[in-house]
């Protein structure tokens, strides 16, 4: 499966689902664009990937269109397979004023991330039938801790 989260081409945040903060900064909101991070702390992105499949392609042309966000915690009805929550998270060793920090997409906004799954099957299905199925925390070895 290839799956691309975010939009290097968005042109400002509301055509993002990009999400910057700052490491153990909780009074710093969330922002779609860069944020201004206090010393000692560091610059976080979020990016969550889609969680609804439409059970056919494992690709589309877009990279995106075979998968969809949930609508009020459901998947839509184009959408109906669930799929395991993929969320990419960045840390960066910055903080202060962000006025000239750019991604090579642009401004922060215009965060994007690829995925394309080449896991072994038998190996996949392991790690989704030992954590992700029944909700365990696992290790990097795949092994319920």
């Amino acid at each position: 499966m290839r799956i691309v989260a975010g939009n290097a081409r968005a042109t400002g945040p509301n055509d993002s689902i990009a999400r910057w903060s700052c490491l153990h900064a909780g009074h710093v909101p969330p922002s779609k664009n860069f944020v201004t991070c206090p010393a000692g702390t560091m610059l976080e992105s979020y990016l969550d990937f889609p969680q609804c499949w439409n059970g056919r392609d494992l690709d589309s042309p877009d990279h995106k269109s075979h998968l969809a966000y949930p609508v009020n915690q459901a998947c839509p009805a184009t959408h109906p397979v669930p799929v395991p929550k993929l969320r990419q998270v960045l840390r960066y060793p910055v903080n202060g004023d962000p006025a000239r920090l750019r991604l090579a997409s642009g401004p922060g906004y215009t965060m994007h991330g690829d995925f394309f799954n080449a896991w072994p099957v038998d190996e996949m299905a392991r790690r989704v039938r030992d954590c992700i199925r029944p909700v365990i925390k696992c290790g990097a070895d795949g092994r319920p801790l």
